[in-house]
């Protein structure tokens, strides 16, 4: 019976919490410590007055979360800073169905947005190989850098929003069996974007204790040049992509199109979301697959590009770091 653990339930952080806009919210109560956690569920609730206000951002419901960060008292950093576009096309992918949004339009009205930010993998043979042992720590902070109406329209008028939040946890009944303990805990972050038509390559972080499983890229045009994940998701911006090394090239430049299908084919999307596309390490779904960065003296995404207009180039890495 030592391996026996508990049953995974949903338990309330928090609801109807009010957000500042144009501002850092950071969040350090609440959080039940002493269990581990398979992911939290953040709900964004968007409450429009609409007077004055034009022209609508691409998916600002998604652009308005400017960066989501997660703490513990151990010094990880499951989740830093990742904007809110990433968070949701990430789970998308992983979880192979897209979560709920409401697109964002110029009428009163409430636009929620939903998000899973997991810390097991559900795409993993073991999904709970990395799940948030919280037994280990003392505190858990959320820090969420909210924008405001210029992230949901370039001409605000007489507008104005109210967001607000509710945030649930998934765990497991009870404290984790050591035997069966996480070795790893995953971090997500993003690397600052880069403009294609200066640079055809995107160097990544090279860390001895930092495993690669996936790397997820973004390519937009009509973009903010310096604004991870924003402009128009473009099919068109790369002709070809792969992921080099001084070991030699793991991912062979591959034609965007190509990537884009394996990426819906792996995944068993019904349709693969525009301008979206993952390097996968793990697909045979074991984390002994992933890659470390500190063997490399050079990791980097490179490519060619395709048709530019405003265009940018964005990452999301996808990692494991080991506990010490």
């Amino acid at each position: 019976m030592g391996l026996t653990r508990g049953n995974t339930e949903i338990v309330r952080v928090f609801t109807n919490r009010t957000l500042n806009a144009n501002a850092l919210n950071s969040i350090n109560e609440g959080f039940p410590i002493g269990e581990g956690f398979r992911r939290l569920i953040l709900k964004i609730y968007i409450n429009l007055t609409h007077g004055s206000g034009a022209t609508l951002i691409t998916e600002g419901e998604l652009g308005i979360l400017k960066g989501l960060s997660i703490r513990t008292s151990r010094g990880w950093i499951p989740y830093n800073n990742v904007p809110g576009r990433a968070l949701w096309y990430l789970d998308a992918i992983q979880q192979r169905t897209l979560n709920l949004k409401t697109a964002f339009a110029l009428v009163t009205a409430i636009y929620p947005v939903q998000y899973n930010l997991w810390f097991s993998d559900p795409f993993m043979m073991r999904p709970d190989d990395t799940i948030l042992d919280t037994s280990m720590l003392s505190r858990i902070q959320m820090d969420l850098n909210v924008g405001g109406l210029l992230d949901l329209m370039t001409t605000p008028g007489t507008d104005t929003i109210v967001l607000t939040a509710d945030l649930y946890a998934e765990r497991i009944r009870g404290r984790l069996p050591d035997k069966i303990k996480p070795k790893e805990y995953r971090e997500i972050s993003c690397p600052a974007p880069v403009n294609p038509a200066n640079v055809t390559e995107l160097n990544l972080e090279r860390s001895e204790n930092q495993a690669y499983k996936r790397i997820l890229m973004h390519a937009a045009n009509t973009a903010t040049s310096g604004t991870p994940f924003s402009g128009v998701s473009a099919d068109t911006t790369i002709a070809a992509m792969g992921i080099d090394s001084d070991a030699g090239e793991m991912f062979n430049k591959i034609n965007w199109g190509v990537l884009n299908g394996i990426t819906k084919q792996d995944r068993g999307l019904e349709t693969m979301p525009t301008g979206w596309a993952i390097f996968e390490f793990c697909n045979d779904k074991s984390k002994m697959s992933a890659i470390l960065g500190g063997f490399y003296s050079r990791l980097r995404v490179f490519w060619d590009n395709g048709t530019l207009s405003t265009s940018q180039v964005s990452c999301l890495t996808d990692c494991m770091r080991r506990i010490a």
